[in-house]
């Protein structure tokens, strides 16, 4: 707890059936961590958010940055505290091999919840995780992936590459140290 008195914040982001959800599962009632559970559509995350306690239910589409900007605002001190840990689950595939993927679809849909959305999600917690000299951003990859793209994953698998990269490079020592962990 950074002043002692509050109990940390973890938003979690792309809250669907699967992951999303047993993360929330997990961080709410076990921790009794304050959860914010966001995702594109929120009947899910309200049904959570009525049966784990400490957790609340926002819209967020990633691929939008105003949606993003709206959903986390609507989080923000003095409604909840900073968030110290946002566990980054969003994300789309689009299905091929190189030459079967059309450039339009893939961008569009991969690029920005993969690979913008974090990126904005991002944006919205570094600078309170730098000034109070801590935080967590976890980014839930894909697994099998590892450093080459299966069969059929050329689009999904570079912007899943990208979200593994990008925040650890640019920010992560700065906020908790360069952790990167691969499935086999």
């Amino acid at each position: 707890m950074a002043d002692g008195s509050k109990r940390p914040v973890c938003a979690v982001v792309g809250v669907g059936p699967g992951n999303g959800e047993a993360l929330a599962r997990r961080f709410s009632p076990l921790t009794g961590t304050p959860s914010r559970l966001m995702a594109r559509r929120t009947e899910l995350t309200a049904k959570l958010a009525g049966e784990l306690p400490s957790a609340k239910s926002y819209a967020c589409d990633v691929t939008e940055a105003a949606s993003v900007e709206a959903a986390f605002a609507a989080t923000a001190p003095p409604i909840s505290g900073d968030v110290d840990a946002l566990i980054y689950n969003a994300g789309s595939g689009v299905w091929g091999n190189v030459e079967e993927v059309k450039a339009g679809g893939s961008r569009a849909l991969v690029g920005a919840s993969n690979t913008l959305g974090l990126f904005l999600s991002g944006q919205e917690v570094i600078a309170a995780m730098r000034k109070k000299g801590q935080g967590a951003i976890i980014v839930v990859g894909a697994t099998g992936l590892g450093g080459a793209a299966r069969r059929g994953a050329a689009a999904f698998a570079q912007s899943k590459m990208a979200q593994r990269r990008a925040l650890r490079r640019i920010h992560g020592p700065a906020i908790s140290g360069p952790r990167e962990s691969m499935s086999p």
